[in-house]
């Protein structure tokens, strides 16, 4: 049934992927609506707690994925080609650069590159900070800096790396549910891999 809808709609996905996430994105739609009052306090207390007691894990957690792909880049793995060994980069590391900036954070920055310290100066997010004081200017750029720079890209570039490197490396589909194939096996193609595939997405994955 799932695979016909498939066919119908054109959809280049795995059926089971697909639409379990879209429906689980629709049932939420659904529900918000009529309590988005209710919905966005939740949220927003959620948000809260997550900031004051789990701020700490997140800093930590990017900053140790930085240093991995860092130390990964100047060591002897960071000479191994995202492709065949006798394969060359179609474009140079300037022009590559330019584009990645341009579709990751360049947009973004044209905005919030200002809207952002400017809304943390105004409004502090931590306790006991007054807006519009020295120490509410020193922590809205260190957020800033802390989003815009290279934290960032770690949070681009780490699955992107994962899922470039089997792709493109040993021929999988471009998939997450690929990252599994050293420990899933063949089963990566079924069932098993596209319950991996639902985990970390939560409705944005297409399969």
């Amino acid at each position: 049934m799932l695979e016909r809808l498939q066919h119908r709609l054109g959809l280049q996905t795995i059926p089971g992927v697909f639409f379990t996430s879209a429906g689980i994105a629709a049932l939420f739609v659904v529900l918000a609506i009529p309590f988005d009052q209710a919905v966005a306090s939740s949220f927003g207390q959620l948000t809260g707690w997550v900031t004051r007691n789990l701020g700490w894990f997140y800093i930590l957690a990017v900053s140790s994925l930085l240093i991995f792909l860092l130390g990964l880049a100047v060591s002897r793995y960071g000479s191994i080609r995202l492709g065949a060994d006798d394969s060359r980069p179609d474009y140079s590391n300037l022009t590559w650069f330019t584009m990645l900036f341009a579709a990751g954070i360049g947009t973004i920055l044209m905005f919030w590159g200002v809207a952002e310290p400017v809304s943390h100066f105004a409004n502090p997010p931590f306790d006991g900070v007054k807006g519009g004081t020295e120490q509410a200017a020193t922590d809205a750029m260190t957020i800033a800096l802390y989003h815009f720079g290279l934290h960032t890209w770690t949070i681009f570039a780490m699955p992107g790396l994962a899922i470039g490197y089997f792709a493109y490396r040993h021929n999988l589909p471009m998939r997450i549910s690929s990252l599994f194939y050293p420990i899933l096996g063949e089963r990566t193609f079924g069932p098993w891999g596209w319950r991996w595939t639902l985990l970390p997405c939560w409705g944005h994955c297409s399969g």
